[in-house]
C-alpha cells in the first residue's frame, strides 16, 4: 500500500495535470520533446521563404543525369554536348561517330523505328515523298540527293535531337541508341547500291 502512495499517486496527479483542460480545446497540452513528432524542417511541397521562388522542392543542378534513368544502355544517360547553332551542327557533323554496333538487330530496330516517327515524312524509301507530303505538306529532300547523300551521321543525329527546318525535334521521343539505329538504317537509303553491296558480301 505503501508502494502505491508513495509511486502511483504521483504519476496519477503528474497525469491528471497534464491532462487538464485549457481554454483552447485544440490544444494537446504540455509537449514533451515535440520536434520528435512536430519537425521544423520544411516539407517537400511547403511554401519556404528561404528562397527567391518560396519553394520548397529545388530544382536539379543543370546538367545533372537521372541515375538509372536508361532502360537502353549508359549512352542513353549521357548530355549531348552540341549547342542547338550552325557551329554545333557542324561540330557534331565533324566528331560524332555512330557508337551503336551495326548489327541485323540494330538494322530491324532502325527500320522500326524509321517506320513509327520518320517514315510519315520522309517516306518508306527515303524519298520524301511521306503521307504528310502527300496532302501537301513540306517536302524533305531524299536520303539519296545531292543534299543528303554524304550528309555525316553526326549532323544526321544532331537533326533528330534539336530539329531542322520544318522538322522537329524528336528528342522527347527518341532515346539516344534509338536515334543511331535510326541512322544505321537510315544509311542504307543514302546510298542504296553500296548497302545492297555491303548486305551482299555480309552474306557470303
Amino acid at each position: 500500500m505503501r508502494k502505491i502512495y508513495t509511486y502511483f499517486l504521483p504519476v496519477l496527479a503528474v497525469s491528471l495535470m497534464a491532462s487538464c483542460a485549457y481554454e483552447d480545446k485544440k490544444t494537446p497540452g504540455y509537449e514533451y520533446m515535440p520536434n520528435m513528432y512536430r519537425s521544423p524542417s520544411y516539407e517537400t511541397y511547403e511554401a519556404n521563404p528561404n528562397f527567391q521562388d518560396s519553394t520548397s522542392a529545388r530544382p536539379s543542378v543543370k546538367g545533372t543525369i537521372a541515375r538509372g534513368n536508361s532502360v537502353h544502355s549508359d549512352l542513353d544517360m549521357m548530355p549531348y554536348p552540341y549547342p542547338n547553332t550552325t557551329e554545333g551542327y557542324e561540330k557534331a557533323g565533324a566528331e560524332l561517330k555512330n557508337p551503336v554496333p551495326l548489327d541485323e538487330f540494330a538494322m530491324s530496330e532502325g527500320k522500326r523505328l524509321y517506320d513509327n516517327y520518320c517514315l510519315v515524312c520522309h517516306g518508306s524509301t527515303g524519298m520524301g515523298d511521306g503521307p504528310v507530303v502527300q496532302r501537301n505538306g513540306p517536302k524533305p529532300p531524299a536520303y539519296n540527293s545531292e543534299q543528303l547523300r554524304n550528309l555525316p551521321v553526326g549532323k544526321m543525329y544532331h537533326a533528330i535531337h534539336w530539329g531542322k527546318n520544318m522538322m522537329g525535334s524528336h528528342a522527347s521521343q527518341l532515346t539516344p541508341t534509338e536515334r543511331w539505329k535510326i541512322i544505321h538504317y537510315i544509311q542504307t537509303m543514302q546510298k542504296p547500291a553500296m548497302a545492297d553491296n555491303t548486305a551482299a558480301a555480309e552474306k557470303k
